[in-house]
């Protein structure tokens, strides 16, 4: 799974930093607006950031499974 955007805070940032540097599986749920929401362990496996000076940083993420995933319709 991959995606990219902002981050809502310093909070969030810092526990996807710690869970890729770490290369620790973490468990999530990820909601596809229209699709469905999947959930189980993952693994941050990229994390880009970018930005232009005087604007926002933004960040791409891609994420692999690390086990059994569930799935779930809207």
């Amino acid at each position: 799974v991959a995606g990219q955007g902002i981050f809502r805070d310093a909070a969030s940032d810092a526990l996807i930093r710690e869970a890729f540097f770490a290369q620790e599986a973490k468990r999530w749920r990820l909601i596809v607006p229209d699709f469905g929401q999947l959930e189980g362990p993952f693994l941050v496996s990229a994390l880009e950031y970018a930005g232009e000076h005087e604007g926002e940083a933004t960040f791409a993420i891609s994420l692999a499974s690390a086990g059994e995933i569930g799935f779930s319709s809207l």
